[in-house]
């Protein structure tokens, strides 16, 4: 876990350096060109300024109310898993701040950002206007419903846990995309990182990857189940 650190560049530089090293790697994220995409974005400029100092430690950051940035080794692990490609249109559902798009925007052609909380979505273009990032396109909306006007999508990605993967959303894939969410059971504390492929028009095969402790994307929770 990477120490707290003061607001310097050259000290985010060697936390990211070491984030690499010591959370991501270690992890089995072996491509050179998602590990130098996590080198190359400032993970300190997709949080709240008073966590910048906690940013690169290996758990997930509070960016809103109910709202969380995944901690590095489990994205990195989840943006693997997806196998992106430099001709790949992706979409992040609840892109909150910005920064899983902002990895996969070194990776892919465009990255599709949905997000429902103006607010976030306003710091998120903010950040990557700062960083020139041009291939990243912000859309609102609900994140239930996934984004169906840009589809269909290479990769998918969830940015938090979700109680079951709606079908509409995995109907938003190209045909041999994948997508790839933390699916947590209501009552569970650990979700299982899930990889989806659409292999046809509606069938879906899903392959459990690893455990974490992802909290919840905002809309995605159990629904309580009243008994009369």
């Amino acid at each position: 876990m990477a120490s707290a650190l003061n607001s310097q560049p050259e000290q985010f530089e060697i936390a990211r350096q070491a984030m690499i090293d010591s959370q991501i790697h270690p992890m089995g994220v072996v491509s050179d060109k998602l590990l130098a995409a996590f080198m190359d974005v400032p993970r300190e400029m997709f949080v709240l300024p008073e966590m910048q100092h906690i940013c690169y430690c290996d758990e997930d950051i509070q960016i809103a109310s109910g709202r969380y940035m995944i901690e590095p080794s489990v994205l990195a692990r989840m943006i693997q898993a997806l196998k992106p490609k430099s001709d790949h249109v992706a979409l992040t559902i609840g892109s909150g701040m910005g920064y899983a798009a902002a990895i996969l925007s070194q990776l892919v052609s465009t990255v599709v950002a949905l997000e429902e909380d103006l607010v976030l979505i306003k710091q998120a273009q903010s950040s990557w206007d700062n960083l020139s990032y041009c291939n990243i396109v912000a859309v609102t909306g609900p994140q239930i419903e996934g984004a169906p006007v840009n589809a269909p999508y290479d990769v998918i990605i969830m940015n938090g846990s979700v109680a079951q993967i709606p079908l509409e959303i995995k109907r938003q894939l190209n045909i041999g995309g994948y997508l790839v969410a933390p699916v947590k059971m209501a009552g569970h504390t650990m979700a299982k990182v899930t990889l989806v492929e659409r292999v046809k028009e509606d069938v879906f095969s899903e392959t459990v990857l690893f455990d974490a402790g992802t909290p919840y994307l905002k809309g995605f929770e159990p629904v309580s189940e009243f008994v009369f």
